[in-house]
């Protein structure tokens, strides 16, 4: 791919499967701890450290639920502000790069301000980092449509940054 003073533009969208999903998982748990909080008649012990009381393992019950449905409030808000306002794309342009940051925000680094470029994994998220004023900012390879797609933006960075520095 050869890049000249044109912008490359790649889709950026989170899988509306996945938000959907841990929105369920959510639900259920949240269902699951506030009925056990509500049934509740034995005490808890954690790792052998933590003892709870019936009492207290029922306000323990009741705040892991608690936590749950907040969970699906966000995924709500997430999903709904993804279907509403959509995403921002990442564009590889000739001066810069800019990139979602969250669901509404993008950042945009001039390409003479980043120093390196990095390759991370965790828990199957891939992800670009772009180290830059002692900062790391990290693009979602997740997000982009296709391994094709995660396979040009990179090269298209690469390519990007080797001419920065020739």
């Amino acid at each position: 791919m050869s890049l000249t003073s044109e912008s490359v533009s790649f889709r950026s969208r989170p899988s509306p499967v996945a938000m959907v999903l841990c929105g369920l998982f959510f639900g259920l748990a949240a269902v699951f701890f506030v009925s056990r909080a509500q049934t509740n008649e034995q005490g808890l012990i954690l790792n052998g450290l933590i003892h709870f009381s019936p009492g207290g393992a029922s306000v323990f019950y009741a705040v892991l639920g608690g936590v749950s449905a907040l969970f699906v409030v966000v995924a709500v808000w997430a999903t709904f502000n993804i279907l509403v306002h959509g995403v921002p794309d990442v564009v590889v342009g000739p001066e810069s790069v800019t990139f979602p940051r969250g669901v509404k925000k993008s950042v945009t680094l001039p390409w003479a301000e980043i120093d390196s470029l990095s390759r991370g994994n965790v828990n199957g998220q891939h992800f670009l980092t772009l180290h830059a004023a002692g900062k790391k900012h990290s693009i979602s390879l997740n997000w982009l449509e296709s391994d094709e797609a995660r396979a040009q933006l990179e090269a298209a960075i690469v390519q990007r940054l080797s001419s920065k520095q020739n």
